[in-house]
C-alpha cells in the first residue's frame, strides 16, 4: 500500500511540473531533441538505455563547457529515459507506416513483390517490397 501512496505522489508531483512546462518553447524544443536522439538511436540499431546512460551525461557536458551552466539546466530536463526513448522510437515507426499505407492507398496503381528465406539460425525472413 505504501508503494502505491509513494507511486500516487510522485505522479501528482509530476503533473505539477509537467502543467508548468507545457506551452513554453523550451519544452517543445525539448521535445523534437527527444525524437531526434531516439531517431538516431534507432537508426543506429543501439540500446535504448543508452540515451540516459552515455548521450544525455555526454550532452550536459558538452553544453556546460562550451556555452555555460545555465544552458545545461535546459538539457538536463530533456527526456531520454529508456521508456520515453522506446515510445518515441514507436511513434516514429507507427508515423511511417501510416504515411506510407496512405501512398499506397491514394496511388492509382502499384506492385507488390513478396520473397521468404530463412537465415542460418533457422529462422524465416519475409520480405516485401510495394
Amino acid at each position: 500500500m505504501d508503494f502505491f501512496q509513494r507511486k500516487l505522489v510522485e505522479m501528482n508531483k509530476s503533473k505539477k511540473n509537467l502543467s508548468s512546462l507545457v506551452g513554453s518553447s523550451i519544452n517543445e524544443k525539448a521535445c523534437k531533441a527527444s525524437f531526434q536522439v531516439s531517431y538516431r538511436i534507432a537508426k543506429a540499431g543501439k540500446a535504448h538505455i543508452i540515451a540516459e546512460t552515455l548521450i544525455k551525461p555526454c550532452l550536459i557536458d558538452v553544453v556546460e563547457t562550451m556555452i555555460g551552466e545555465k544552458f545545461s539546466n535546459s538539457v538536463k530536463m530533456l527526456p531520454l529515459s529508456n521508456d520515453t526513448v522506446h515510445r518515441r522510437i514507436y511513434e516514429i515507426s507507427n508515423e511511417i507506416e501510416n504515411t506510407v499505407i496512405q501512398r499506397i492507398k491514394g496511388s492509382g496503381w502499384y506492385a507488390l513483390q513478396l520473397d521468404e528465406t530463412t537465415d542460418v539460425a533457422g529462422c524465416a525472413v519475409l520480405l516485401v517490397i510495394v
